[in-house]
């Protein structure tokens, strides 16, 4: 039997959730993903969804991600560019910018650069023979539960996190937002980091049912994908 789990990271690390026999939301944060495979070690196989870049390309921007930020349109900034592995490697931004500037014409991001840590984390359990791991983005998921059609609203608006909320509420009738909301402070896991965790582990599930759609179908790379 699999374990699967939503991850989404968050200011203490990795915000993670997944539902028990009962069908209830369970969470736990980690400071790394090493931490999470110790955890549920008891566990046979892991299916893990996480909101992080998981297969890097040898070109920039990876298919997925112009695929990505087509589906989202007016929302296509909240795709990030995912480095290739020798920017990742770098030891400062100016190092790794000048990599992308010499192969590829233009620097990266700061907000790319931020997530180095991370991306460098997930590289920590890829090969792990027990996981199986799917890059997943919130935004994607949300658009699916929407009837395909993309949440325009600010996910940090009051608005916008009511109309994710009940999109989700569809889908997990056991799950209390204010019941996880409880469990941590603001500074370790903000309320957009909830919402969007329980929105990976929704696309995880339907990568177990055969139910999830995979962009590009035809990856560059094996699991060089985003799973919604």
């Amino acid at each position: 039997m699999s374990l699967i789990i939503g991850i989404d990271g968050c200011k203490a690390g990795w915000f993670s959730v997944w539902q028990d026999y009962e069908e209830r939301i369970q969470s736990s944060i980690f400071k790394s993903l090493v931490d999470l495979k110790k955890f549920f070690s008891h566990e046979d196989y892991l299916i893990i969804g996480i909101d992080m870049p998981v297969i890097l390309g040898d070109e920039i921007p990876r298919k997925a991600d112009q695929l990505a930020r087509k589906m989202l349109a007016k929302k296509a900034s909240s795709i990030f560019t995912a480095p290739t592995p020798h920017m990742l490697q770098q030891d400062s931004y100016e190092n790794a910018s000048l990599v992308s500037k010499r192969q590829f014409g233009k620097s990266i991001s700061l907000q790319s650069w931020y997530l180095f840590p991370k991306i460098k984390d997930v590289q920590t359990i890829i090969d792990h023979k027990n996981i199986k791991i799917y890059e997943i983005h919130p935004e994607l998921s949300f658009r699916a539960m929407n009837n395909e059609a993309v949440v325009l609203e600010s996910k940090k608006s009051a608005q916008g996190f009511d109309i994710r909320k009940a999109l989700l509420d569809q889908y997990f009738p056991r799950f209390n937002f204010e019941t996880l909301r409880n469990q941590y402070l603001k500074k370790e896991v903000v309320d957009d980091d909830i919402l969007d965790a329980i929105a990976v582990l929704w696309s995880a599930k339907r990568i177990q049912a055969n139910k999830a759609s995979f962009i590009p179908k035809i990856p560059e790379k094996a699991n060089m994908q985003i799973v919604y």
